[in-house]
């Protein structure tokens, strides 16, 4: 498959995830080839990025789709198959969001299969600006900017916007997944068609130890059948955001993100509340599992406190609701067929693809 990954440029640790699941891809016998467009623009670092900025639109338009054609046909002549080009959507330059209007080219050069925008935790970013790498003028610029925690969103929320537009405009997938993810998510993306793409829904403002390890022995075992978007893998601010502005940003992006860039783009969402009594349906898995329904995507629930008319009607379709989470595998694999990926997905000291046991 041909992937077109987007997201910021900087503050992200995107190189090292793309690298690991290049890792992933040798170990399993799949060359993944890496094109950084980025690069190619700057010619290695040759060229500085910030001059490019500085010039007209329309000069640093040409720059852009030589590169793109470039890369397209290197993947034609060698026929390659999978491969990932790493790509910015926009780039946040003197307080002005720049978009890059590449769809056409990208779209007639590089043929992709799907697009997938790399997110992180703002508060990781901003910390990561904040220490760029001393040689590059251009980090160097972005960190004397002191880009807000409303900025990086923006930027953020940019990328993700522009890149489902050029998306549609190729009709084609589009995804949003976290850097923070295990490398199986995006490598399953790159070398399979069309993966079965699940978010995990659980209350992540009450767990007890014990059930948070069986939230994560559940989602370690959807791991084997599907991409799996969990939100847990963009950490929440502990510090540092005590601004009553911060918080509200953050809290409205982190609802956006949930609601509209997991729940609307994935195929399924799987509930897991594995508490018999205490505490009640978590308000937001019951908010995620209504916009799943109204996305009409398939609504799977693992359920001790059993059946009731109200989940069953409103939020879960009938058939899908489990008081185990053997019964749900158990249903996946010999009602809907689902077969497990033959892969080995665990690098080594790679320990977040380990099932819980």
């Amino acid at each position: 498959m041909i992937c077109l990954v987007t997201g910021m440029i900087a503050g992200m640790e995107d190189e090292a995830l793309i690298r690991r699941v290049v890792d992933l891809g040798k170990k399993n016998g799949r060359n993944i080839e890496v094109f950084n467009a980025f690069h190619h623009f700057t010619k290695g670092g040759k060229k500085s990025f910030e001059r490019l900025l500085g010039t007209t639109d329309y000069v640093f338009e040409l720059t852009r789709e030589r590169e793109y054609e470039k890369i397209g046909f290197e993947i034609q002549t060698r026929g390659i198959k999978d491969a990932i080009i790493r790509a910015p959507a926009t780039v946040e330059w003197n307080r002005i969001n720049r978009k890059f209007k590449d769809q056409r080219v990208i779209r007639d050069f590089i043929k992709p299969d799907l697009i997938v925008t790399l997110i992180d935790a703002e508060w990781l970013i901003q910390r990561r600006l904040q220490s760029p790498p001393a040689s590059d003028v251009f980090f160097q610029t972005l960190r004397d900017r002191s880009h807000t925690v409303y900025e990086i969103l923006s930027w953020m929320h940019e990328e993700v916007s522009l890149s489902e537009d050029w998306a549609r405009y190729m009709n084609i997938p589009h995804y949003v997944i976290a850097v923070g993810e295990p490398p199986d998510a995006l490598f399953k993306l790159v070398a399979y068609p069309s993966p079965w793409v699940v978010y995990a829904s659980y209350s992540m403002t009450y767990a007890t130890p014990d059930k948070r390890q069986e939230v994560n022995h559940v989602i370690n075992q959807l791991r084997r059948y599907s991409v799996v978007i969990d939100p847990q893998t963009v950490e929440i601010p502990n510090d540092g955001f005590d601004s009553k502005v911060d918080q509200e940003v953050i809290y409205a992006y982190t609802v956006h993100r949930d609601l509209h860039w997991y729940v609307g783009k994935c195929h399924a969402v799987v509930a897991i509340h594995p508490y018999p009594e205490r505490p009640p349906l978590s308000a937001g898995m019951m908010d995620e599992l209504g916009h799943a329904r109204d996305y009409m995507k398939t609504r799977y629930m693992i359920f001790p406190k059993g059946f009731s008319p109200f989940t069953t009607d409103s939020y879960i379709e009938k058939g899908r609701l489990f008081e185990k989470s053997d019964a749900f595998f158990d249903y996946i694999r010999n009602v809907e067929g689902r077969q497990p990926f033959t892969d080995d997905f665990e690098l080594q000291g790679d320990l977040s693809l380990h099932s819980t046991p």
